[in-house]
C-alpha cells in the first residue's frame, strides 16, 4: 500500500529580466546657491510596491504593471571652504509596464487554458546603477553672486527579474517503508 502526500508547488510559467530606465535633467535644487566644483553622492533606494501581471489575448502578450518607490538621500558638497554640505532627500512613486517577450497566452493557453488562471507576479531580485549630476549654480553678471539656479541630472536604470507564478497541488505517491530495504553489499573474500 503505497501513501500520498497532497503538496502544493508553484509553476513557473514565465521569468525575464527586465532593464527599466528613469532619467531626469534639470531637476531644481532649490534655493540654496552651489558652487563650481561641487560634487555629489548618496544613496537611491528602490523598492518595489506592487507586481500585477496582464494577460491580454487580443495583443497576444502578458504584461507586469510595477510600481516602485523611489527614496534618494543625497549630498552635494561644495568644494572644501565654500559652505556646508547640502543634504537633499526626496521619494516618489515611478509606475512601469513591462512586457514578458518569451511567452505569449494564445499558445499557452491552447496547451492548457488552466495557465492563464490566478497567475502571480513573483520579484526575483531588484538592482540598479544611478548616475547623479549636479549641475552648479551660475553667476550673476550683475551683482558676480551665485545664483539659485543650481539643479541636478539623473539617469537611473534598474534591473529587474520577474517569473510569472501558478500554484499548483500534486498528490504525490509516497513508498511504504514496509514496500522496501536497503541491503548491504557483500563481497567475498578471494584470499
Amino acid at each position: 500500500m503505497a501513501f500520498c502526500e497532497k503538496i502544493l508547488v508553484p509553476r513557473v510559467l514565465c521569468d525575464e529580466i527586465f532593464y527599466i530606465e528613469d532619467n531626469e535633467f534639470a531637476i531644481p535644487v532649490g534655493e540654496i546657491p552651489v558652487p563650481p566644483g561641487s560634487e555629489i553622492s548618496g544613496v537611491v533606494t528602490v523598492t518595489v510596491l506592487e507586481c500585477n501581471p496582464r494577460i491580454d489575448l487580443e495583443l497576444n502578450a502578458i504584461f507586469a504593471d510595477l510600481v516602485f518607490m523611489i527614496q534618494k538621500e543625497l549630498v552635494i558638497e561644495p568644494p572644501e571652504g565654500e559652505g556646508l554640505p547640502i543634504p537633499l532627500e526626496f521619494g516618489f512613486r515611478f509606475d512601469s509596464t513591462v512586457q514578458f517577450r518569451k511567452c505569449t497566452p494564445l499558445e499557452m493557453q491552447a496547451i492548457n487554458p488552466d495557465f492563464l488562471e490566478d497567475v502571480v507576479c513573483h520579484v526575483v531580485y531588484v538592482f540598479g546603477l544611478d548616475e547623479v549630476t549636479v549641475n552648479p549654480s551660475t553667476v550673476d553678471p550683475v551683482t558676480g553672486e551665485l545664483l539659485n539656479d543650481a539643479t541636478i541630472d539623473e539617469e537611473l536604470t534598474i534591473q529587474i527579474k520577474l517569473k510569472l507564478l501558478q500554484d499548483r497541488q500534486l498528490i504525490m505517491s509516497l513508498c511504504d517503508p514496509t514496500q522496501g530495504v536497503d541491503i548491504d553489499i557483500e563481497t567475498p573474500n578471494n584470499g
